[in-house]
């Protein structure tokens, strides 16, 4: 769930102790008049402006690394083949807390990182983790950040096919039991595979090998919802072809949107010589209705369209974009849609691959831990959001020089910054969709920057 639908909950919240209260005292007082705009007359009803009472901030990690089908007995039993290496630190430049850490029973675990407000004054907080695999059958990049659990979570990017393995790995965190429940979108629309709801108790994980539950589909979207409990959710991928191993990736769950944009796809020179195995954007409707998307890729250095491309979407139905052509560069993809959707970009590097996805806007504020890379540096993009132009500020938050730099509406920039490092974001006029990254051949991920979770935004209440 976004911060936005959580913020709509609080008020709905509100709004019912408030009408509550009006009917406890409709013997002794008028009734008021009431609009869309509130109580009172002339449409003017009083409206206040509430800011959530700072909590702990929970983030939860991506792991164990898991192996599918080792075991020539049970082609489903999982093996863990490693752990994340881990960096964090908070906003004042100390490590926060860890939890209980959520185990996968016979595999591994999940870490999950805790920080305390300072009475009143939330405390942020950055994480986020990287492996480089390297084993016979499975070998790749991957990274992610510590992310807050959500109530709903989309994978847009899952993949049934020879070759492919995909494990959705759904996590719970928090002390109390989840009850979880799975949809999968495909050619024939909307369907909930036997086992689909389950419960999933307190620091603990489930993982699901995509084709138990999507059959046939070959490029299914897989909507998690949790109840009880918020989870995270994530998807962890490879892929083998003719008995070698080509890459691994992380996918992060993502939320339907009218507007995406991914920040950066760098399109690599062995990628655009071959281009063999061509740029790819999945997306599906989420509205229940038939719409359109469309769809633009924006050079970095240019600021340039360089494709277009467009896709009607039926209820419930995924489709498949290819993007052909692209030269090596860095580039942004911008889409747009009349009803909600959601997307995911999947881009190879030779002998690895990744699926992008879209994250919040940024405002104000947020802070980013930039994990270990085998290069010792790792990429920073944004990309201005909402049509206007965007003022950037990246600070190590250990100390350091900061880089401020402009983007103008529609525009997209990197910097490139230490790895195994933790910054502060601060977005000034504006707003901006970010992600950190590692592109070059036989290597790359990428993950969303988000807003920051620690400090709730105020919400206008209209009893």
């Amino acid at each position: 769930m976004s911060r936005r639908r959580t913020l709509r909950l609080v008020v709905g919240s509100v709004a019912a102790l408030v009408a509550a209260g009006a009917v406890a005292g409709a013997a002794i007082l008028p009734w008021p008049q009431v609009s869309a705009t509130g109580f009172g007359p002339g449409n003017a009803g009083p409206r206040v402006e509430v800011t959530p009472v700072a909590a702990e901030t929970v983030l939860s990690c991506d792991g164990p690394l898991v192996a599918l089908g080792r075991d020539s007995s049970d082609a489903s039993a999982l093996t863990g083949i490693g752990d994340l290496a881990l960096t964090t630190l908070t906003g004042q430049g100390e490590q926060p807390g860890e939890g209980d850490a959520a185990e996968l029973e016979g595999v591994g675990s999940a870490p999950t990182i805790v920080q305390a407000p300072d009475g009143s004054t939330p405390i942020s907080v950055g994480a986020s983790g990287s492996a480089m695999i390297e084993q016979p059958d499975l070998t790749g990049f991957v990274a992610s950040s510590c992310r807050a659990p959500s109530p709903e979570a989309w994978i847009a990017g899952a993949t049934v096919s020879t070759g492919v393995t995909d494990v959705l790995m759904i996590t719970n965190p928090n002390d109390v039991a989840a009850t979880v429940s799975l949809t999968v979108y495909g050619v024939d629309g909307e369907k909930v595979p036997a086992g689909g709801e389950f419960a999933l108790s307190a620091h603990s994980q489930r993982a699901i090998p995509v084709a138990s539950i999507a059959g046939e589909e070959q490029s299914p979207v897989v909507r998690v919802t949790a109840e009880g409990a918020p989870v995270r959710t994530s998807l962890q991928s490879s892929r083998v072809d003719t008995l070698e191993a080509r890459g691994a990736d992380l996918q992060a769950g993502t939320l339907p949107a009218r507007e995406a944009v991914i920040p950066r796809v760098l399109v690599t020179g062995t990628a655009a010589d071959t281009g063999e195995d061509p740029t790819q954007i999945r997306v599906l409707g989420t509205g229940g209705e038939a719409g359109r998307v469309e769809a633009e890729v924006v050079d970095e250095a240019t600021g340039e369209t360089v494709f277009t491309t467009s896709a009607d979407l039926d209820a419930d139905v995924p489709v498949t974009l290819g993007v052909e052509g692209l030269e090596a560069g860095s580039y942004a993809v911008r889409l747009t849609g009349d009803t909600p959707f959601v997307s995911a970009v999947r881009q190879p590097a030779g002998g690895d691959y990744a699926w992008l996805t879209p994250g919040e806007p940024l405002t104000g504020t947020s802070l980013v831990s930039a994990p270990e890379t085998p290069l010792g540096t790792i990429a920073l993009s944004f990309a201005a959001t909402g049509g206007d132009d965007a003022s950037v500020t990246v600070e190590p938050v250990a100390g350091g020089d900061a880089q401020s730099f402009d983007v103008a509406a529609g525009r997209s920039q990197t910097i490139v910054v230490d790895a195994a490092e933790t910054y502060r974001v601060t977005v000034d006029g504006g707003s901006v969709a970010g992600a950190a990254s590692v592109a070059q051949d036989d290597m790359i991920a990428a993950f969303t920057i988000a807003p920051d979770p620690a400090a709730p935004e105020p919400v206008e209440v209209a009893p």
